[in-house]
């Protein structure tokens, strides 16, 4: 069990993931039901993203910029994801 961020546990599940084609939203989908929270960081350029199911555009959604650390986000839906501008890769890793 991993301590990040703030410090609150997080157990990996399922593979270390980079997704390079993000010109259209992509849905991420969680490898299990355990799956309850999210490790990301994006390289290249920054990506946007939801957390409801809406779809993200280049200036709708939550922003992760480039060079910023890993973000751990609690997931409780659907998340999608897009790039501000071309050649974005988002890395990430789904945790319990």
């Amino acid at each position: 069990m991993a301590r990040y961020g703030t410090q609150e546990p997080f157990d990996a599940v399922g593979a270390h993931t980079q997704n390079a084609t993000l010109s259209a939203a992509v849905t991420l989908t969680p490898p299990d039901t355990k799956s309850r929270s999210m490790l990301m960081q994006c390289t290249g350029q920054n990506v946007r993203f939801t957390l409801d199911g809406t779809t993200p555009e280049a200036t709708v959604g939550f922003l992760l910029y480039v060079g910023q650390p890993p973000l751990l986000v609690r997931v409780s839906g659907t998340v999608k994801v897009i790039e501000e501008a071309a050649t974005a890769t988002l890395i990430y890793q789904w945790g319990a």
